[in-house]
Parts: C-alpha cells; sequence; structure tokens
C-alpha cells in the first residue's frame, strides 16, 4: 500500500489521507482550492481548527450540490431534457436508472465524501490536545466537526448502503464495507454531540451556513425518517419548528430571498457569495437556467438551451393545477417560459437565477444563490409525513402544517379527500423541487415505484434504489470492497 509523502505549501496530504490510503491511490486536491495545515505544523490552536472547519464546509459544498441534484431530483425523474435521441445532455438518462448513466455522472464515485470525512476525523483528533481553548469556541468546533461528519456519512449511506466506516484521520487499513446499521448508529452519535456542543444561533453572520443545534436537530429528523422511525422523527422537528429562529419567509414576492441566502427559513445551507470569491460554474444552475441568464452557448448542451433539464408541462400540471392560485409556480419557475413556452414547450426553472451581475460568463462563474440542505418548511412538511403515518396517528396536526406551507403560497387548502400521506408528498414535491429531496422521499416513503422509472415492485429489496459502486474504487480495494447486489 502506498503512502502520500508530505507537500510543504497550502495542501496537506495528512488530512486526506485516510482517503487515499483507504484506495491506495494519491488523490491530492489542487493546492490552489483551499488553504490547508501542513503536516509539520499539523492543528496547534483554535484559529487552526477554524480554518480546518472552514476547510471541511469547502470540501462538502465541492462533492453535495451536483450530487444531491443530480441523484436526488433528476434520478426522481423530476427534469428531462426537450430530446431523449438528439443532443442528449449526459444527464438525461440518470432517471432509467441505467448502470452507464449514473457512472458517466459521478454516480459511482464516493471518494471526494471520504476527503470531507477525513478532514474531519483530523479536526476530532486534534481538538483534545489543545490546551489553551476557550470553552464555547472549542465546543463550537466539536459540534461542528461531528455535524458535517454526520452529514457526510449521511449522504454515502442513502447512496450506497453498506460503506467503509472510516474515523481516523490516517488509516492505512484496506477497510471493507460497513453494514448500514453501524453506520447509522455512527451517524446518530455524531449529530447527538453536535446538539449537546452547539447553540442554536450564534448572531455573528453565519446563519444558515454553519451548523447549528436547529441544523443538527433537522438531518437527525431526516435520519430517524430515513429509519422509519417516525414517532423520533415528529419530535426533533417539533424541536425545530418550536424552538429553532426560524420562521418562514411570507413575502411572496421576495421568495427568491430564500435561495439568495441566510433567510430568515434557512436551516443549513451552502454558501456562494461573491463577495467572498464563492462564484463558480455549478452546474444545478447552468442546467437548468437558460437565456437571458446564462449566454454562452454551452448552456443547453446543444448550443441552445432548448435542452436545458427542465419538468415537462405535464410534470408541472400534476403539481400545480392549471389555473389554481399558487405563488410557487412563478416564483418557482420563469414565469414568461410557463405562460407561453420556448423552444418546444420548456418551462425553466428560476429558484438559482441569483447570479453576479458582471460575472465571467465564458466559464459560466456567475451564479451565487446558495444551496439549500435543508429549510423550515422541509422540517415543517417531514413532521407532517410523520404525524401522518399510523405508528403517529395524529392526522389533525399533520394538516395544520401541510396547510400552513400551502397558506404562505397562497394556495388552496387541504380540507380532506384522497390520500393524506400522498398529498403530502406532492407538496414536498412542489416545494422543494431543485432542491435534491425529491428522490430521498420517494425512497424513505416507499413509493418510488409510484412516481419514478423505477417500476419494479420488489425495488427495495433487490436495493435498485442503492447506487452502483465504481470498479476502480472496488479494485483498488483489493477486491476487499464488493458490488451493491443489484448492480452485479
Amino acid at each position: 500500500m502506498k503512502i502520500i509523502t508530505t507537500r510543504k505549501n497550502k495542501i496537506v496530504c495528512v488530512l486526506l489521507a485516510s482517503l487515499a490510503l483507504l484506495f491506495s491511490c494519491k488523490k491530492i486536491l489542487d493546492p490552489e482550492i483551499i488553504e490547508l495545515p501542513t503536516a509539520e505544523n499539523a492543528i496547534t490552536s483554535s484559529s487552526d481548527v477554524e480554518k480546518g472547519i472552514a476547510s471541511a464546509y469547502s470540501l462538502l459544498r465541492t462533492v453535495v450540490p451536483d450530487k444531491i441534484f443530480l441523484m436526488g431530483d433528476m434520478r426522481a425523474d423530476v427534469f428531462s431534457s426537450y430530446s431523449q435521441s438528439s443532443n442528449v445532455r449526459v444527464e438525461t438518462n440518470i432517471a432509467t436508472n441505467t448502470a452507464s448513466a449514473l457512472f458517466n455522472n459521478g454516480g459511482g464515485n464516493w471518494n471526494q465524501f471520504y476527503t470531507v470525512i477525513a478532514q474531519c476525523n483530523l479536526l476530532l483528533e486534534k481538538i483534545p490536545a489543545i490546551t489553551t481553548y476557550d470553552e464555547a469556541v472549542r465546543k463550537r468546533h466539536i459540534g461542528e466537526a461531528s455535524f458535517i461528519r454526520a452529514l457526510t456519512y449521511f449522504y454515502l449511506v442513502r447512496f450506497w448502503g453498506d460503506v467503509p466506516l472510516n474515523l481516523k484521520s490516517v488509516n492505512t487499513d484496506n477497510l471493507s464495507r460497513t453494514p448500514q446499521e453501524e453506520v447509522f448508529n455512527q451517524i446518530k452519535a455524531d449529530l447527538d454531540v453536535a446538539i449537546s456542543n452547539l447553540e442554536l444561533d450564534y448572531g455573528d453572520g453565519d446563519k444558515a451556513v454553519r451548523a447549528t443545534k436547529g441544523a443538527a436537530w433537522a438531518i437527525k429528523a431526516h435520519v430517524l425518517g430515513w429509519l422509519q422511525d417516525f414517532a423520533g422523527c415528529e419530535k426533533l422537528c417539533d424541536s425545530v419548528i418550536t424552538k429553532g429562529p426560524y420562521s418562514l419567509v411570507t413575502d411572496t414576492s421576495n421568495l427568491l430571498s430564500i435561495f439568495v441566502g441566510k433567510s430568515q427559513e434557512g436551516i443549513f445551507e451552502f454558501n456562494f457569495d461573491a463577495n467572498l470569491r464563492e462564484v463558480q460554474k455549478n452546474r444545478v444552475y447552468n442546467r437548468t437556467l437558460g437565456r437571458p441568464w446564462y449566454k454562452d452557448q454551452s448552456d443547453g448542451g446543444g448550443g441552445s438551451d432548448r435542452y436545458l433539464l427542465c419538468p415537462t408541462r405535464q410534470q408541472i400540471n400534476v403539481m400545480f393545477t392549471p389555473g389554481a392560485r399558487d405563488a410557487r409556480l412563478f416564483t418557482w419557475f420563469i414565469r414568461e417560459t410557463y405562460l407561453q413556452g420556448v423552444n418546444e414547450d420548456r418551462i425553466f426553472l428560476g429558484k438559482y437565477r441569483t447570479l453576479q451581475l458582471k460575472g465571467d460568463t465564458s466559464t459560466q462563474n456567475i451564479n451565487e444563490s446558495n444551496i439549500i440542505i435543508t429549510r423550515l418548511p422541509d422540517i415543517m412538511l417531514l413532521r407532517a409525513e410523520a404525524l401522518a403515518t399510523p405508528a403517529v396517528g395524529r392526522t389533525a396536526e399533520a394538516i395544520v402544517l401541510l396547510n400552513k406551507v400551502r397558506e404562505r403560497a397562497f394556495a388552496t387548502p387541504y380540507t380532506g379527500g384522497g390520500n393524506l400521506q400522498d398529498t403530502i408528498l406532492l407538496e414536498r414535491k412542489k416545494e422543494l423541487l431543485g432542491e435534491g429531496q425529491y428522490f430521498f422521499d420517494l425512497v424513505r416513503t416507499r413509493k418510488l415505484d409510484k412516481d419514478s422509472k423505477i417500476t419494479d415492485g420488489d425495488w427495495f429489496k433487490k436495493g435498485a434504489w442503492l447506487l452502483p459502486i465504481d470498479q476502480g474504487i472496488i479494485a483498488k480495494s483489493n477486491f476487499m470492497i464488493t458490488q451493491n447486489e443489484f448492480w452485479k
């Protein structure tokens, strides 16, 4: 097994060693991307930890936005291209759940997630050895590193199921996959550490873009919902709603402020700010938003924005009944494209239209919308979902929460009829479209075969919802890593 040699400039191989050694390969970040401590000076002060925490956020922000859009929205068959045969975008076929489509869009590669985990492991190892430490700052740092590690493993296990569990910054063992149950136990333990160490509000301008107690409650609520512990999920959602400093954005003319970032309903999100030089070509944006926002010819895949990824009009009409009032219809989508239809009736998603006015249009490094991981309506509807399950059975409270989300959008209140759980699921689809939630929602509610192209009746047992694992990862592990059964 090869050991990585130390670089003496801006990158630290120690921070990435667990990942690199895990797969016996030298995968080093571009040294210009992020400034990290070197192996020689390691982490010896709280200011070093602060930089390390910032790096962990940055590393996670690099991998998550594309992954959650492609595997959380595209795979759920919410977006499609105009053409399935000519000028086809590489993302178009993800919803077919074929190995080639998933591999071609990074669906088999978990390496970057383990880079984040290695960073968190190092921080959690070094913090106890630092003697000069303000206690409040120390607790915050422990909470943040634990939160980031937990969230990263939560993505890993939802994507691939059994995954290697590594809690060391440097691990020379060739790790095999750990059963999901053990990984979830670690996720819950990390989130409990985060909950006990973090405050609800730090009042330092980092609202929603750094972990808080409310963010840890919210992610743990999702974890318990995923594990079908709806009673526990409901209680944590209630804590977020009743104890957290969050409220709905009620000015419907300003709903896009949610995606500008740090809104009053933001719980946790990835920050992109032009003033901090954080603008980038994030493909969530240029895949879904065309002219006049993006003007260069790469925005539509085929040199035309007719090939942008959009819900079809039929899909939108299922979500938003034509003629019915709902402020989200002309906020989430570009009004002109809905009213008139453009390029064979394409209707553009407009959530991420916050662009730097003088950005670099040649490379599309112009978007500074934040990527939302969780916000208040997500947790309100998750609580409604939990309340509506037979295990909890408090449907009247579920309806109240459902209607609060609808009321904000001036949509018609739910008064009964149909299946309440299906109604809540549809509301999550309407509210959170493009935020990487819907595929996970369908798996959690066991309804993937009802509203996607994965139609096998035994899809959950067969593992059709899991992603395949890249053959390179399997080979470099000396075949200790095994392929998911569905993809063998």
